[in-house]
């Protein structure tokens, strides 16, 4: 076998040892436990760099800035945060790329998301983490801390049919685009008129982009409450974000841009109703 092979073997298993560690001591932590298996595996002028904007974004330098870091996230959640190591990358250098799921409970809800943490190992310990979320603002949106919208929220039920399923009892995942849709129509109707009073003054919404990340399957017979809350509004679009519950917890997390058209097919300021569902209250 190659001398080099031999290294890369060696080098990708002490990473992956290096970051099991890392992440056991984390969720001990969060949990409720002390930080003596943390500052084993952190270098002492250990820095940490999250993105965004929300209560936890910041550039963090040294082993108490990152611990105050990590006690941040820790209080946020009450306790209920918890890392899911998922995939490791290597190469050759000092940098490795750890993808992650992340699940809590904030503000009643549980709540998920996925990053790609890039880390510099140095002497056996983490020098320095980069996180790079999956969906910058589902991120920003579990992490909003006392900022989190408290603009208008609505949650429908669904009962998973036959006609939802595949062969093997699971929703199939293209249904969860169209629970999406329907969701959105009724929290028009909550909250901003509903649908046919848009389309009553010449206004309509197209969607531009669209997302779905699956956590577990949902089945037949199940009852699914979808969360439904704007998040980014523009002068002419809004992007909803959606989280589908079921018996065993979250299911799918989605989230859909739409840009409101006039009569002529060219974008136009969302209505005031609209827009005004958006704003946090207060």
């Amino acid at each position: 076998m190659d001398p080099s092979t031999d290294r890369a073997v060696d080098s990708t298993a002490s990473a992956a040892e290096l970051l099991a560690r890392l992440h056991a001591a984390q969720n001990a932590f969060y949990a409720g436990g002390g930080d003596a298996a943390l500052r084993a595996v952190l270098s002492p002028d250990v820095s940490w760099h999250v993105p965004g904007r929300n209560a936890i974004a910041g550039d963090y330098e040294g082993i108490e800035a990152v611990l105050g870091h990590f006690a941040r996230r820790r209080d946020l959640a009450a306790g209920t945060f918890r890392l899911h190591p998922r995939d490791l990358l290597t190469g050759d250098g000092e940098w490795v790329t750890a993808l992650t799921d992340g699940e809590a409970v904030i503000g009643g809800r549980r709540l998920g998301w996925s990053t790609a943490g890039l880390y510099r190992l140095s002497g056996g310990r983490v020098a320095a983490c980069r996180l790079l979320p999956f969906d910058p603002e589902v991120f920003d949106a579990v992490w909003a801390g006392e900022a989190m919208s408290a603009a208008a929220v609505s949650t429908p039920v669904v009962r998973v049919r036959p006609r939802h399923c595949d062969a093997q009892g699971m929703v199939y995942a293209g249904r969860y685009h169209e629970f999406f849709e329907d969701a959105f129509l009724d929290w028009l109707d909550e909250h901003a008129g509903g649908y046919e009073r848009l389309r009553s003054g010449g206004v309509d919404m197209v969607v531009v982009a669209s997302g779905c990340d699956h956590r577990r399957p949902a089945r037949l017979g199940d009852r699914l409450s979808i969360e439904t809350r704007p998040g980014r509004a523009g002068s002419t679009s809004l992007t909803m974000s959606f989280t589908v519950s079921g018996p065993e917890g979250e299911v799918a997390a989605g989230r859909i841009t739409y840009v409101a058209v006039g009569a002529g097919g060219g974008s136009v300021p969302l209505p005031t109703t609209l827009a005004a569902a958006c704003r946090p209250e207060g």
